[in-house]
């Protein structure tokens, strides 16, 4: 059986379980419902969305981000992130930190959020909202949200809010997932060997075709991919095949120098002869001299022991 065929189960059953997987677990600000998909991430803004309370204090509010405007002294912790902030006249109250999971409500998606600014005068009570998005289709922007009650009435008092945002943004859309993701990198990757092959097949008209003028440009034929494939493969096996030949030649002049050293070695070593030995034989021959000249006598003497003159 084919390699190809053996992998391809595999290869299905990995796109399956990342697309599950996918669907299972819901990227931040989106929301799977009836078979529809909703994404709340274009309304992600790098400047609030500023609006006014019944009582005409400020509102600013962020969608799956922190606001960026300055808190002032909003009494939470500091490694938070605010979701939302009312300007009161003494201080800035936080109506809830940021929450990225969204709920499906009637004919609207939910945001809660919770766990703010304390509440005045109410112990273990914090500041929270609920913020509903809407599909407009006729709001063509992002929309603006709008208070649309909250508790206390009282401006100064107030703890808990109730926004309503009508926006084309709250609509189902369509989702772009893994799948889509693949598609755009096989894209991709044709694209780069649409063009690798054009500039191959137009060197290859050119310099080995030896083909001028409109000949050398590239012919999208399946003869002529077969050749070009042809030809740089073998190509590429000159290459490879010149390569082996240059190191396996380097290699053996390597171990040639290396042995013809090593003999030479041990010749000169067995040629010269050690000083010490040299010195040794010296005095042996000395002492030999020595010892006959004083046996026979001096060179020349009669059997008397004189010398004749």
């Amino acid at each position: 059986m084919p390699v190809v065929n053996r992998l391809s189960p595999l290869l299905w059953a990995t796109f399956l379980g990342f697309g599950l997987l996918a669907l299972s677990d819901e990227k931040p600000c989106t929301l799977h419902h009836e078979g529809k998909y909703y994404d709340l991430n274009p309304l992600k803004a790098s400047k609030d969305y500023d609006f006014e309370t019944s009582g005409g204090h400020h509102f600013y509010l962020n969608v799956c981000r922190p606001v960026s405007t300055e808190p002032w002294s909003p009494d939470v912790p500091d490694n938070v992130d605010i979701a939302g902030l009312v300007r009161k006249d003494h201080h800035d109250f936080a109506i809830g930190l940021v929450n990225t999971t969204l709920e499906m409500r009637g004919t609207g998606l939910m945001l809660h959020l919770s766990n703010g600014s304390p509440c005045p005068g109410k112990d273990n009570l914090y500041g929270s909202s609920s913020v509903r998005f809407l599909c407009d289709t006729s709001v063509y922007g992002a929309g603006k949200p709008v208070v649309i009650s909250q508790f206390p009435e009282d401006d100064d008092q107030a703890c808990q809010y109730t926004v309503e945002w009508r926006t084309h943004f709250a609509c189902p859309t369509g989702e772009r997932g893994i799948f889509s993701g693949i598609i755009v990198f096989l894209v991709i990757i044709m694209m780069i060997l649409l063009m690798l092959f054009v500039v191959s097949s137009t060197l290859y008209n050119r310099f080995v075709l030896s083909k001028r003028g409109f000949d050398q440009v590239a012919r999208f034929s399946k003869a002529h991919l077969l050749e070009l494939v042809d030809f740089c493969m073998e190509l590429f096996q000159s290459a490879v095949d010149i390569v082996r030949s240059r190191w396996a030649r380097s290699t053996r002049d390597l171990n040639t120098a290396s042995h013809h050293w090593s003999s030479r070695d041990e010749e000169r070593a067995m040629m010269v002869a050690d000083p010490l030995e040299d010195d040794h034989d010296r005095e042996l021959q000395d002492t030999n001299a020595w010892r006959d000249s004083a046996v026979d006598g001096p060179q020349g003497a009669d059997d008397s022991g004189t010398i004749p003159s």
